[in-house]
Parts: structure tokens; C-alpha cells; sequence
């Protein structure tokens, strides 16, 4: 019982931050965020033994692409279980900066201001963009989490893109780079 619980907690602490970014693509507040990602570890932990890795993968990536679509599936049901629930507040500025993590400043402005913009997004919208185009599920796949239609989730995604780029076209970064 005692490795069980070493695993568990390398397996948090490896996870909790990635983890939790997710989740805020998805719900609306940091206290859901939290709640949510703690939600997702215990469906996990109990999930665990079901874990199956391709022969062709590293034990590692496997595990992490595992616990990664597990939490996604967790997260949207639970949303879909909440859905009046999701009122956008504002995001702590702390969250996307990982201990020991030299990201991109770039990069990490962009994604911030993507989220910014998906948190504007209904509800339904939000989940098929971050599904589709973030996490990589494909729209059938989609439909049947979210019960809807295929031709449901390509019309919220083409919403959803619209939005996004209107919303996006003001934004310039200085990144000091001249193109030369």
C-alpha cells in the first residue's frame, strides 16, 4: 500500500501543473480549476488499472498521454453535469508560471491571451475548440462525449474559430524580432 502511495504522489506531482492549465481551458474559475483537478487524480487513481501502453511508446509518454486523456473525459463530463455553473472570473496571474520551467515569454503571453478569449466562448463552443483543437480528439469522437452531433460539433468548432480570430486580430506582440 505504502508504493501505491509513492506512486500516486510522483504521479501528482509530475501531473498537477499540466494538469491544471488544462483545466482552465475548460471551466471558468481557479477554485473550479483546483476542484476539478483534484476530481480528475481520484478518477485516475482509481482508473489505473485499466492503463495500457502501446508497445511502440515509452512508459513515461504512455503514462502522461493516459492521464492526460482520462482527465480531459473527467473534466468534460463533469462540465457537462455543471454547465450553468461556468461564469468567467478573472485568471490568477500566478498559475502559468511552473516552477523551474524556462517557457517561451512568447509563447506563454499568446496562450494566455488564448485563454482570455475562450473564457468569452459559450460554454459548448469552449469544449469543442479545446477538444478538438487543443487536445486532438476528432468530431466524432466529441459528439459522442458531449452528445451531440457531428455536424453539431464542426458547426460550434467554425463558431468558435470565428470568435477567436475577431477577438485575436487586435493583439500584437513586441517581441523586438525585425524579420531580419
Amino acid at each position: 500500500m505504502e508504493k501505491v502511495r509513492q506512486w500516486q504522489k510522483s504521479l501528482f506531482e509530475a501531473h498537477y501543473g499540466t494538469l491544471l492549465k488544462v483545466a482552465f481551458r475548460y471551466v471558468s474559475t481557479y477554485e473550479q480549476a483546483v476542484e476539478t483537478t483534484y476530481h480528475g487524480f481520484i478518477k485516475i487513481f482509481n482508473e489505473v488499472t485499466r492503463l495500457k501502453i502501446r508497445q511502440d511508446m515509452k512508459f513515461k509518454d504512455g503514462v502522461s498521454a493516459w492521464v492526460k486523456r482520462i482527465f480531459i473525459i473527467t473534466l468534460v463530463d463533469k462540465i457537462k453535469s455543471e454547465l450553468n455553473l461556468h461564469i468567467p472570473r478573472p485568471i490568477p496571474g500566478d498559475i502559468w508560471h511552473e516552477p523551474g520551467s524556462q517557457a517561451n515569454l512568447e509563447s506563454e503571453i499568446i496562450y494566455i491571451e488564448l485563454i482570455k478569449v475562450l473564457k468569452g466562448l459559450p460554454v459548448t463552443y469552449r469544449l469543442v475548440f479545446n477538444l478538438h483543437v487543443i487536445d486532438g480528439f476528432s468530431h466524432a469522437e466529441i459528439a459522442k462525449m458531449l452528445h451531440i452531433t457531428v455536424k453539431d460539433s464542426k458547426y460550434k468548432l467554425l463558431e468558435a474559430k470565428k470568435y477567436c480570430n475577431r477577438s485575436l486580430e487586435g493583439i500584437k506582440l513586441d517581441t523586438g524580432y525585425s524579420g531580419k
